[in-house]
């Protein structure tokens, strides 16, 4: 069944800011099902309200939002199925509206997979590079290299027996065929089998419409993550919604996403900054992400400023000669230091930016 679209369109004005309450939350037991499948108990879900109607969903270190109007629901990520599973389910039960859009921040495996479970209501839509991000490659195509030393048998493909880390812990996910074996064109795409393309794209900025309500989905270019990010912002009430790029009161992911085959150069790190203070400037009282707290603009200026100060003084340490051991051991970014992460990804951000600057 085919949800009717409600009202789409393309628009690069600004909307006057709306206000709202203070921030009300109910929290909901955890029940079965992960992130990491392997976890015997299985993730932490819960669910607040950060705004009028605007909800925050948890599944351990991962979050998505959803925006209740008379008409359905709104949602960002579904993280996957098994979360989707317990989400619908909530939702059936709180609100008994079904959702009627899906809205893809970016297709990685971890944010995207599982709207299969919204497929009978829901519209899908994401920024139109997300359709060549989810292509299969070439049937010929070779396995990566970080692969290739798990093939034992030398057949150019991983057995279930063979894969190991990633490939091991998401073979499923890769197994696009479901013929118990990972070639190179799987390999390379990436674990992707969960994610639903998105039937409407959109180059620029787009704007959902449903039950009165309006979000809008803005490009932020190619830059550190991936070339098919989007923020997506609603309007009423005044919020944005940001995954992996940005990281409220959190120290970004290891090394920058440097070893990121699709985006590595160290041009990406201005490209980075630049979309931050898009963010930066758009209108919006509340933001919260794919991983960290929930916060406000200045809590986005203050993630621009730990890569700013991060940049600044591995450039100091680059030209005064230093390796990059004594630079983990003497950038310690103390401001940040309550930030989530802090003790187990400082060093590895020093490494990653390191990285870039030497490029």
């Amino acid at each position: 069944m085919n949800p009717d679209l409600g009202e789409l369109k393309m628009n690069n004005k600004s909307f006057m800011r709306y206000g709202f309450g203070l921030i009300i939350a109910f929290i909901l037991a955890a029940c079965a099902g992960a992130q990491d499948e392997s976890a015997e108990e299985g993730p932490e879900r819960s669910i607040i309200e950060i705004g009028d109607d605007l909800y925050r969903a948890q599944n351990g270190g991962h979050y998505t939002v959803f925006l209740v109007t008379d008409e359905g629901i709104i949602l960002s990520d579904p993280i996957n199925t098994s979360f989707s599973t317990w989400l619908k389910a909530e939702l059936d039960s709180r609100f008994g509206l079904p959702v009627r859009y899906v809205l893809y921040s970016h297709h990685h495996w971890d944010h995207a997979s599982g709207g299969g479970v919204f497929e009978e209501t829901a519209q899908f839509v994401g920024h139109e590079n997300m359709i060549g991000q989810l292509a299969m490659p070439p049937a010929d195509t070779t396995l990566p290299s970080d692969a290739q030393g798990m093939d034992s048998n030398g057949n150019g493909q991983l057995e279930e027996s063979e894969a190991s880390g990633f490939y091991g812990a998401q073979f499923a996910l890769f197994d696009e065929d479901a013929n118990g074996v990972i070639n190179g064109a799987e390999a390379t795409r990436g674990a992707l089998k969960d994610v639903v393309p998105p039937g409407i794209t959109y180059r620029d900025r787009l704007i959902v419409t449903l039950g009165g309500k309006s979000v809008e989905l803005i490009h932020t270019g190619n830059m550190s993550h991936t070339d098919d990010m989007s923020i997506i912002r609603f309007v009423d009430p005044s919020s944005i919604f940001v995954v992996d790029w940005i990281s409220l009161g959190r120290v970004p992911f290891r090394t920058l996403f440097v070893n990121n085959r699709m985006t590595q150069g160290s041009g990406m790190l201005d490209s980075w900054l630049n979309a931050i203070r898009m963010a930066e400037q758009l209108d919006y009282e509340t933001a919260s992400g794919g991983h960290g707290v929930v916060g406000d603009k200045s809590d986005v200026t203050a993630f621009r400023h730990y890569l700013e100060e991060m940049r600044e003084q591995v450039a100091e340490g680059i030209a005064a000669g230093q390796s990059l051991e004594d630079m983990q051991a003497s950038i310690l970014m103390e401001p940040y230091s309550d930030w989530i992460n802090y003790d187990t990804h400082r060093t590895l951000n020093v490494e990653g930016m390191y990285d870039m600057l030497i490029q």
